[in-house]
């Protein structure tokens, strides 16, 4: 049945947003929670740089774009372990999902997350369960703050569900 595949989104009012997916697999598979829930409220919008807003990635011009080494460093004193400098102007992180399901789930709260600080990574899902993440300011082509403000986001708010033999080879991204 299909409509078991998708998320659901229902909202409950005009300031708070839930969204619940639902799993497709038997209960003998293992899988991530039945139901998920992400509350947005409205002071929670445009908030990328922690203790200010979100800058408008419109009004940032070439001199907003970050280094690598830069980038490296930010993402050192930041604790974001799971992020890497890709092609001298992303980040990316990649992960194994425990199923298609939880990698569903991950990509519907990440997508949350983005539409709430109106910046948005490029996803990719590919082999049903390995996603990939990329980071970077698309109107300068490269890293700005709210590329690593997002990434510092989606690591603290996502809960993922992790395919158990990727988090054992992967031991950085396990949540303490």
């Amino acid at each position: 049945n299909l409509q078991y595949l998708f998320p659901v989104l229902i909202a409950t009012s005009s300031s708070i947003t839930s969204i619940f997916a639902f799993h497709p697999f038997p209960r003998s598979t293992h899988f991530c929670r039945l139901s998920r829930r992400i509350i947005m409220t409205e002071t929670q919008a445009q908030a990328c740089i922690p203790g200010g807003k979100c800058v408008p990635c419109e009004s940032l011009d070439k001199s907003h774009l970050l280094s690598s080494e830069k980038v490296e460093a930010k993402l050192l004193t930041n604790n974001i372990k799971t992020w890497k400098v890709k092609d001298g102007n992303k980040i990316a992180r990649s992960y194994t999902a425990r199923n298609f399901q939880c990698a569903m789930d991950s990509m519907v709260d990440i997508g949350k997350i983005a539409e709430r600080e109106n910046h948005h990574p490029d996803m990719h899902l590919t082999g049903y369960r390995d996603v990939k993440i990329v980071l970077f300011t698309h109107s300068l082509g490269g890293i700005s703050e709210n590329d690593i403000a997002l990434a510092q986001m989606i690591d603290a708010e996502v809960e993922f569900d992790y395919s158990p033999k990727w988090l054992k080879s992967h031991p950085e991204a396990k949540k303490d």
